[in-house]
């Protein structure tokens, strides 16, 4: 027996130190990721919003018909400042990111409770 462990101490050690090693490693590294995920795609999501950026003049444009002439029609930019609603949309020309990339940040914030649905768009959670 004495023989056997000497002959193969190597791979013994290994699967010691193997199975702690895996478990916390492979933890470690999803969280890692998770916090890069956080710091440069969502982050830059959550920081827009509070700061409130309008979109781009080319943009806003109205969204419903006028009503009489003292009334301002209502655009993308109005809701901005008035809700502080961001659609898929506005965030996807203002960051300059797809659709599909600003969707996936936006369920991330989702599930963390930082952003809420608000009448067809995304705010801050209040």
């Amino acid at each position: 027996m004495v023989e056997f462990l000497h002959r193969w101490q190597w791979l013994v050690g290994g699967i010691i130190a193997a199975a702690p090693a895996s478990y916390y490693g492979l933890r470690k590294a999803l969280e890692t990721w998770d916090w890069y995920v956080l710091r440069f795609r969502d982050e830059p999501i959550l920081q827009l919003m509070r700061d409130c950026k309008l979109l781009p003049a080319e943009y806003n444009f109205a969204l419903e018909p006028q009503i009489g002439p003292n009334h301002a029609p209502v655009t993308p930019n109005s809701l901005i400042v008035r809700d502080g609603t961001y659609s898929l949309g506005d965030l996807s020309h203002i960051t300059q990111r797809s659709r599909m990339s600003i969707g996936k940040s936006l369920r991330r914030l989702r599930a963390q409770e930082k952003v809420e649905l608000y009448f067809g768009g995304f705010r801050l959670k209040q």
